[in-house]
């Protein structure tokens, strides 16, 4: 077989998900590929990685989530389904309390129909809130979790203390901007 089908694969098989996951990149290569070369540019490729920050390839991470979540290929996503992405917990042992949350999430704010399921709509509603600003809610993330005397201002200290989650975040470009200010 000189090409890997996933349709012809079984589950099972250690090629599937490779196939899979090739054929997924390679829509989402397609996709950034705004004059269709085959090659990316440097922006192109920027949207491959991250297209949920570009407005025109927003509509591919809705369809990778559905395709994660959506177990039963029925176009949109049960509350069993929104849960089982996130826990697999057994019938025998309690819930512990984030999943009773966020089933309570899905119920109050995804499914906004109430018809007990969450269609592509408000899906995308969920992974990209159109008033969402990654930048400033990764900032905020930042304070939060380096502002030790919660001041709303970070030291030097605070910053040194934290040093591993300002390096591993984006909105420091994965620590590069603490290099570029001596007085860290």
């Amino acid at each position: 077989m000189d090409s890997l089908d996933a349709s012809t694969l079984d589950k099972d098989s250690e090629n599937y998900s490779y196939n899979v996951m090739m054929k997924r990149d390679r829509r989402r290569w397609q996709m950034a590929d705004k004059n269709g070369d085959d090659t990316l540019t440097r922006e192109e490729f920027s949207k491959f990685l991250h297209p949920e920050e570009d407005e025109y390839m927003k509509d591919i991470v809705i369809q990778e989530t559905m395709e994660d979540i959506d177990k039963d290929n029925d176009g949109k996503v049960s509350l069993k389904e929104y849960i089982g992405d996130m826990y697999s917990g057994h019938d025998d042992e309690e819930e512990p309390d984030w999943v009773k949350s966020e089933k309570e999430q899905f119920n109050t704010y995804r499914d906004k129909d109430g018809d007990g399921f969450m269609d592509v709509e408000e899906v995308k509603n969920w992974i990209l809130p159109p008033d969402f600003d990654h930048a400033e809610a990764e900032a905020r993330h930042l304070i939060y979790e380096a502002d030790s005397d919660a001041d709303e201002q970070l030291t030097k200290e605070e910053i040194l203390n934290k040093y591993d989650l300002f390096v591993g975040s984006q909105a420091t470009d994965f620590g590069d901007a603490l290099a570029r200010h001596d007085e860290f």
